[in-house]
Formats: C-alpha cells, sequence, structure tokens
C-alpha cells in the first residue's frame, strides 16, 4: 500500500506550489437581464405546440445563446450585449481572471429558469438585479449549492438585509452609488460586476482590503468613520473616498454569527477563501487517488494524513498558513468512539485511543486538522516613544 504514498505528495506538493496562483485566477460568472439575439428564442417559447425537434433546437438556442464563455475581454461581441450590459462585462475583466461566464437572462425568464446553466466550475458569481428579491434569490442560492459541492461557491451582492446574508460565501456591497473616472454615476448594483472581477482576481498572498479602485472618480459614502466601522462590523462591504481615490474599505464578507463552526477569522473573504481552496484540495485528492482503492485501515489513514501534513507544510512555505504554527491533521478519535458506542460497541468507551484509531469503522475515516491561516498585515499600531 505504501506505494501510492509518494503519488499523493506529489499532487498535494504541486496544488500546494500553486495554490497562489490559482486563487488569484478565479473563474467568475455574471448574470444579466439582456434579451438581445434573443428573440428566436422568445418566439419559440411561445408556441402553442412544439414537436420534439422543436424542443431540441431550442435547447441548443438556450445553451448557445443564453451561456457565454470568455477568457478576456477582446473575446466579448458588443452585438451580442446592450451597450450597458456590455461595458459590465468591460469592467470585471479591469481585473485579470481566468474565465468568465455570463448568462443572460431573457426578457419572458427569471433567475429561477437560469440556475441550470451555473457551472460548478466557477468560484465567484454577481447578478445584476435590481431589487431586494433578486439578490436574495442568488444568497438563497449559493447557500443550498455550497451544502453539495466541493468547490465553493462565492457571491458578490447588493445591499441584502442581513438576516439574507450571514453568510462566509456571501459578500454584501451597501455603497449607493459610485461616480466612474468619465464622470458618469452608476447605481450601486451595477457596479457588482467590477467587483466581482476584483474577488475573483485576488490571489491569497494579498487582500482585497484597501485595494484602489481606479476607475472610480468617487462614491457615495455610508456615512461617517463612525456609520463605515459600524457597518463593517455587521458584515458589509464598504467603498470609502480615500486622499488618492476611491478604496475597497475592508474585504469582509457577511458572516454575523459566532459559533463553535464560525469563528472571527472567517469574517476576512482571504480567510476564506484560503480554507475553501484547502478543502477542495484535499476532498478531490481523496477522491481521486484514495476513494475506493486502499482497505481502511488505520496504516492507509496513516499515509494518507502524512501526505496532508506535508501538504499543510509546503502551504506553511506559501505563507497560506502560518509556519510557526504547528499545522497537522490527525485521527478524530472522539467521534470514531462515539460511533461505535452509537452502533453498540459499549466497550468502546473503554478503548484507548491506540485502540480506537486501530478499529476503524465500516468505510468512514474520521479526521480533524488544526491548522493557522494567515490574515493579511491590515491595521497598525505604531508607537512612538520619545
Amino acid at each position: 500500500m505504501a506505494i501510492g504514498l509518494p503519488n499523493v505528495q506529489v499532487i498535494f506538493k504541486g496544488l500546494a506550489n500553486t495554490a497562489v496562483v490559482r486563487s488569484s485566477r478565479g473563474v467568475a460568472c455574471l448574470i444579466l437581464k439582456d434579451n438581445t439575439g434573443l428573440e428566436v428564442l422568445a418566439s419559440k417559447t411561445k408556441k402553442e405546440k412544439s414537436t420534439e425537434e422543436d424542443i431540441k433546437v431550442m435547447s441548443v438556442i438556450e445553451q448557445d445563446k443564453i451561456v457565454k464563455e470568455y477568457k478576456g475581454f477582446t473575446e466579448v461581441e458588443s452585438a451580442d450585449y446592450t451597450t450597458e450590459n456590455y461595458k459590465i462585462i468591460e469592467d470585471v475583466f479591469l481585473t485579470d481572471i481566468a474565465k468568465l461566464f455570463v448568462i443572460k437572462i431573457p426578457n419572458d425568464k427569471s433567475f429561477e429558469d437560469i440556475k441550470p446553466f451555473i457551472n460548478r466550475e466557477i468560484n465567484w458569481i454577481a447578478y445584476i438585479g435590481e431589487t431586494a428579491d433578486e439578490q436574495k434569490k442568488l444568497a438563497d442560492f449559493v447557500k443550498l449549492e455550497n451544502k453539495t459541492r466541493t468547490k465553493r461557491l462565492k457571491a458578490i451582492c447588493y445591499n441584502l438585509q442581513e438576516a439574507a446574508a450571514d453568510d462566509i460565501h456571501i459578500v454584501n456591497f451597501v455603497n449607493e452609488s459610485v461616480t466612474k473616472a468619465d464622470g458618469t454615476s452608476l447605481v450601486g448594483y451595477k457596479y457588482l460586476g467590477r467587483l466581482l472581477g476584483v474577488l475573483a482576481g485576488c490571489g491569497m498572498d494579498m487582500s482585497v482590503t484597501y485595494t484602489i479602485l481606479s476607475d472610480l472618480k468617487g462614491v457615495e459614502e455610508i456615512g461617517d468613520t463612525e456609520a463605515i466601522n459600524e457597518a463593517i462590523g455587521k458584515g458589509k462591504f464598504v467603498l470609502i473616498n480615500d486622499d488618492d481615490g476611491v478604496r475597497i474599505a475592508r474585504g469582509v464578507n457577511s458572516l454575523q454569527t459566532n459559533d463553535k463552526e464560525h469563528t472571527e477569522d472567517m469574517k476576512y473573504i482571504t480567510i476564506v477563501e484560503a480554507m475553501d481552496l484547502m478543502y477542495e484540495d484535499i476532498v478531490n485528492t481523496f477522491k481521486q487517488v484514495y476513494l475506493g482503492q486502499f482497505k481502511n485501515s488505520y496504516d492507509n489513514q496513516v499515509l494518507f494524513m502524512s501526505a496532508i501534513n506535508s501538504y499543510f507544510r509546503d502551504l506553511a512555505k506559501e505563507e497560506i498558513l502560518d509556519p510557526n504554527y504547528n499545522n497537522t491533521t490527525f485521527v478524530d478519535v472522539e467521534k470514531q468512539r462515539e460511533i461505535w458506542i452509537s452502533n453498540g460497541k459499549v466497550e468502546a468507551q473503554n478503548w484507548s485511543d491506540i485502540e480506537v484509531k486501530n478499529n476503524t469503522f465500516r468505510t468512514n475515516v474520521y479526521l480533524q486538522s488544526n491548522v493557522k491561516f494567515l490574515n493579511a498585515m491590515e491595521d497598525l499600531l505604531f508607537i512612538v516613544n520619545m
């Protein structure tokens, strides 16, 4: 069985060494209301009767016309969008990202209709929807999706009520309007595309906190410094006018709930990005290399844990994890003991820790990790003694 260990270590080393690059080249998705070029689709959906061939054609038209995939703005055809939406897409690409999916909602369709087109490859998503209900639909979709997908989906939404947000994977932008460098004024939700690009293109070696938005001349602030601090404390994503331009005040998500599963650190976008990438790397490697290919013995679990610990050390070299912390993974002894007891093995309550580890349970692997993610430098207290 040990023959599998070097292969897993090589996979993990490659993932760790490319973590920063991968995190800064995110895949984004922008949802727009746009009927440009969809008149044929609309006329077909209004037909009282459709043959089987018609339905096949409609399916092709939907896939081809509603969803577009771009690796750069030069690939975007202006004829496919309204002038306003074309400009919003251009703003996404002001930051370098790996790929952008654009999904159009035709006049006679809604957000519910395009949900099947939201690709699982996507990291970040935004919906240029004007109403609170439209923004909430995206937030609810993201929360539901993340219960089942390995690649966690994150959304930048506009002016959500706190009850609709409160999630580490939802960023809640709240400024009412921005002024572009050319003097054009945009209502807040129409600036989501630009922020989508900023978030998808930010690597884990930095934070979006205090990022300057050079495309802006000004922003309508939400109040004075006290009001801004209060909003950030409530999980709101705020832009401010600074001496040298418009900046992101603090890179926070909408998390408000603090419990045993959600710590204060998880309110930072950069921490959640690192958590998500690590989760994705470990789960996918387990699926690709271990799942179904190794018997569930403690020795084989040790091989897998050893590979993960090696991955943690490499992440520490990249300063994603704290190199001065003992980042490690281990068998969740208490969980495994509890499972045996609940299945009638009452003597398990008297087993030593090593006995618990050696008594693996069916096909289950119960692991825990203790890690410390490094946040970015954002706050300074500098005292000069004289």
